[in-house]
């Protein structure tokens, strides 16, 4: 695939208008699929990208290279629910990718800047490697990440946040594909390191392990087992716990059609200190493209604790997301996304909700030019915290050569 490509879809996918949040997975959400190990959950549908019309990038050797430069600027009228601002942003990138050896790494810096609400200033900078083995019947991956952001008040468990607060993150991971038949079994392995400069009460390490059994004779439907188990340790033992879950569910896919996922099952949250906690989980996902041009993705998610945010807070979540994509408008594509998050709080009589809503048009001026508008709202809703909500609107152009 060429590099360029490349970077342009993740330009179409990736959030071009705010600092990185603390989203679910905000790794796997940032970088892209041609990191070996991040950005597991992106559509299989997404791959008719390629053949999409624009640059190719550049090549040295054997590796494909695809720098790439975003400049944007719009207004954000409550950062962090704070007082609005004028926003102006830049972000350089470069791509790395060895298709043959399996290898990918990628760079990025995103610097955004608040003229008239200057506390609100952030700089992200994130670094990622993977590199991916192809044996017979086997594929062994290994990857590692860092990235140094900010956390922003519009996440779960950040109501108390009126700047970006900085935190550094260290990820890496193990995982091993192993085919025995109509049978892949799949053991995966993660460690996390999250620290907050300003915070050390929050720092703590995250360690993660799985096994995923997929069984498939051939046929469109195919069974679906998991089992998980994980730690979290940090400065502060309130926050300390184990967490063991186990899912069990279908798959059905029709090539060039849809993708259907329904996984259910039981969690387990055991701290150190306090009441340990059971609930019923469901995780059901749909990949559907109706034509050549549509893709449609649904996500739907209730789980204790959620190991890829930011804050150790503990809760039970219960999260939907939607995602719209239209290509192929001449030279325009279109993207639309709605999701909505509610937590209930384990330690306190406290349940938040928060709502994101985005649309984004793309115009590929030239086979190295593209202009990008984007809007997007966010709102938090709380049973005992103040309600705040977020109206961002930025026009950027991006380049890849």
């Amino acid at each position: 695939m060429p590099g360029a490509v490349i970077f342009r879809r993740v330009l179409l996918l990736a959030p071009l208008a705010l600092p990185l949040s603390a989203q679910a997975q905000i790794l796997d959400e940032l970088l892209p699929g041609t990191v070996p190990g991040y950005a597991q959950h992106t559509s299989w549908l997404a791959a008719r990208r390629e053949n999409a019309p624009g640059a190719t990038g550049w090549r040295l050797g054997g590796l494909d290279l695809a720098p790439g430069l975003v400049a944007r600027a719009g207004y954000d009228s409550a950062p962090n629910g704070s007082a609005g601002s004028s926003v102006v942003g830049v972000t350089p990138s470069l791509l790395l990718s060895d298709p043959v050896a399996g290898f990918g790494a990628y760079a990025e810096m995103d610097a955004n800047t608040y003229p008239q609400n200057t506390a609100q200033n952030v700089t992200s900078t994130a670094l990622a490697a993977g590199e991916r083995a192809e044996l017979p019947r086997e594929t062994l991956t290994l990857s590692g990440a860092f990235l140094k952001s900010a956390e922003s008040s519009f996440a779960l468990s950040s109501f108390a946040i009126v700047k970006p607060i900085a935190f550094t993150l260290k990820d890496i991971r193990a995982r091993d594909d192993i085919t025995a038949g109509c049978l892949t079994v799949s053991p995966r392995l993660s460690t996390s390191f999250y620290n907050f400069p300003a915070y050390p009460s929050q720092n703590r390490r995250d360690l993660r392990g799985s096994l995923h059994l997929h069984y498939s004779n051939g046929a469109p439907l195919s069974y679906v087992a998991e089992l998980r188990a994980g730690s979290s340790t940090g400065a502060d033992v309130i926050q300390d716990a184990n967490n063991y879950a186990a899912l069990a569910g279908l798959q059905d896919k029709a090539d060039g059609l849809w993708t259907i996922s329904a996984l259910a099952g039981g969690a387990w949250r055991t701290p150190r200190v306090g009441q340990g906690l059971a609930a019923p989980v469901l995780e059901a996902r749909l990949d559907w493209s109706p034509d050549r041009l549509d893709e449609l993705w649904f996500n739907l998610a209730r789980e204790i604790d959620d190991p890829d945010r930011l804050s150790a807070t503990p809760y039970t979540l219960t999260e939907a997301k939607l995602t719209f994509l239209r290509m192929g408008l001449g030279d325009v594509s279109f993207k639309a996304t709605a999701e909505a998050s509610n937590a209930a709080y384990l330690h306190a009589p406290l349940r938040e909700t928060l709502f994101t809503g985005s649309t984004e048009v793309i115009w590929q001026m030239s086979p190295t030019l593209s202009l990008n508008g984007r809007y997007m709202f966010n709102d938090r809703q709380s049973n005992q915290l103040g309600a705040a909500n977020e109206h961002v609107l930025t026009i950027g152009i991006s380049w890849s050569p």
